[in-house]
């Protein structure tokens, strides 16, 4: 693991030289360089980490922050970090300076040419979740949103994508438990089951994070409430203290649907049987302190 792990910092590390060389001939439209950066430990920048299970409507947030000539909203940067989140979510509290230098090669460039530009750095890639225990070491003025969505929509998306069934690419960065008594149940669990777990195993990783840390620095936000009130987006940009909030704009935005799911199918919430929601609501203790009601 140790010696995967440093392998995978390496080449990153090469890639940064590489990258690092090029950005700092191009012409900035900020007087910084990378280097003013690394000699302010990155103190700078003030990058947003967006948290969450995905499909959660991070796509939406992406598109929405985008709006403000301000933002450098990414979905999905690469690297994406899929194999690698999965072994943040493992192994993080063990070896957390290998994972500490790895998300450095993985993304400060892409902050800096944010900087460059003078613009907020914010990542709503859902695969950074795991490495948030050392997001802070990286770059010391990060903020983050902790992005939730209701525990029966998000299972219903998992079970239509074939989520831990083998059939989705992303199963290999998909996290299983730790927990010896769950890792029992876990091969006789079905969909329901093993989905809901990972939507509250993710939250609780979240929340564990959370504890420690100035509640200043962190936005708790709800998809529904992201998918139809326009004060919502007005109060992430002020969180990341973005300009040029624009209200009608906003709101032709979010009245069609982003990244709507067509494949699969699975019957919604309201018509599962009992049983059914009783494997759920099983397996999302944290739905209560969420206000859902399953």
């Amino acid at each position: 693991m140790r010696l995967f792990l440093l392998r995978i910092s390496d080449i990153f590390e090469q890639t940064s030289k590489k990258i690092r060389g090029a950005a700092d001939r191009i012409q900035p439209t900020k007087s910084v360089t990378f280097l003013d950066c690394e000699k302010q430990n990155w103190e700078n920048v003030r990058p947003c980490f967006v948290l969450s299970t995905g499909r959660s409507g991070t796509l939406l947030l992406n598109k929405l922050l985008l709006l403000s000539p301000y933002a450098y909203a990414v979905h999905q940067p690469k690297p994406e970090l899929i194999r690698a989140s999965k072994r943040a979510y493992e192994e993080i509290s063990i070896s957390p300076e290998i994972f500490k230098e790895l998300f450095r090669s993985a993304r400060e460039e892409i902050v800096f040419e944010a900087a460059q530009r003078n613009k907020v750095y914010i990542e709503t890639n859902n695969r950074i979740t795991f490495f948030a225990p050392i997001i802070p070491l990286v770059f010391p003025n990060a903020v983050f949103i902790h992005l939730v969505r209701n525990p029966a929509d998000f299972v219903r998306s998992g079970i239509r994508r074939k989520w831990y069934a083998g059939k989705h690419y992303h199963d290999i960065g998909r996290i299983v438990p730790l927990d010896p008594i769950i890792k029992q149940k876990w091969d006789n669990w079905g969909s329901i089951e093993k989905i809901g777990w990972l939507w509250n195993e993710t939250n609780q990783f979240i929340e564990n994070f959370k504890q420690n840390l100035d509640s200043k620095i962190f936005l708790f936000v709800k998809a529904e409430q992201l998918f139809t009130d326009p004060d919502i987006t007005s109060k992430i940009f002020d969180f990341l203290q973005l300009n040029n909030f624009n209200r009608q704009k906003i709101e032709k935005l979010i009245r069609k649907p982003v990244n709507v799911q067509r494949k699969g199918s699975f019957a919604k919430y309201t018509n599962w049987n009992y049983s059914d929601k009783e494997l759920l609501r099983y397996v999302v203790p944290l739905a209560k302190k969420y206000g859902y009601s399953i």
